[in-house]
């Protein structure tokens, strides 16, 4: 797998993960129990926005920057898209310290071990030296061949048909000398 895929792959468990960290803190509320302290009305919005950003946007547009982002810039801005998730993560996990939550404990622990991952080879995948000429070279060389075997492709269903033209020819020539032979054989009978 090259490493964008790799990227890709662990941006979509960051999603996933994030699901089930909503999904373990919802789960309470199933046998009556109070899930989360209600924020004020003043501070909804803003809260709802940021993880809103947090949990969907920064790793969607990290896709986006490791699937299309080929030049250096593009990819530092990936790496510093990671670093925000890992230590939003990381310190999410500080709260343990002033209360445990058990429910969060399989969660957590795996999102800040992709965090650090993710992290780490976007840092290998920055460092790494494109030449992004190089690369729209090979991509036109390797659609010119698509072009060339396209054209061979219908070079040879031209020759085929023109095969089968002369074989037709072949045959109906072959059926009027025999018709011809008949007809003189049956005129020299009938002498």
């Amino acid at each position: 797998m090259n490493r964008q895929i790799e990227m890709v792959v662990l941006w979509t468990l960051v999603i996933m993960g994030f699901l089930a960290h909503t999904m373990a803190d919802v789960m309470p509320a199933f046998w009556g129990e109070q899930i989360v302290t209600m924020p004020t009305p003043a501070h909804s919005c803003e809260l709802i926005a940021m993880m809103l950003g947090v949990c969907y946007t920064l790793p969607v547009l990290a896709i986006f920057l490791a699937l299309w982002g080929k030049h250096k810039a593009w990819r530092i801005i990936h790496v510093l898209l990671t670093f925000i998730f890992t230590a939003l993560c990381l310190l999410h996990m500080l709260e343990w310290i002033d209360e445990f939550n058990p429910v969060q404990l399989t969660v957590m622990p795996l999102m800040g071990l992709i965090g650090l991952i993710l992290f780490v080879k976007s840092i290998k995948y920055a460092r790494e030296k494109r030449n992004t000429e190089v690369e729209e070279t090979e991509n036109d060389a390797e659609e010119n061949e698509d072009t060339d075997e396209n054209e061979d492709t219908d070079e040879n269903a031209a020759r085929e048909d023109a095969n089968e033209e002369q074989t037709n020819d072949n045959e109906a020539q072959a059926t009027h000398g025999e018709t011809k032979e008949s007809e003189a054989e049956e005129n020299t009978n009938t002498k």
